[in-house]
């Protein structure tokens, strides 16, 4: 099996979800493995060495973040 590691580059902090969590929900820009940039949507933790360590998350482009955005327009517009 390949040994792969795995880089990432934040690019921005957008939002934060669930401030009071210990790893909290954040909406980031962020490039994987030098790659284009991408909305990204997971939980992160900043240990006490200032590192960060990511949880499983949800990677989208502009196009799908557009995507998203429609849909919860949509949702929350039923509710009214």
């Amino acid at each position: 099996m390949k040994n792969s590691t795995i880089s990432y580059e934040v690019k921005e902090k957008i939002g934060t979800l669930d401030s009071d969590s210990t790893m909290p929900k954040e909406l980031r820009l962020v490039s994987w493995n030098n790659g284009p940039d991408k909305y990204d949507l997971r939980s992160w933790k900043t240990k006490d060495d200032g590192s960060e360590v990511c949880g499983k998350g949800l990677t989208l482009d502009r196009e799908e973040l557009f995507s998203l955005y429609e849909i919860l327009k949509n949702l929350f517009e039923e509710d009214e």
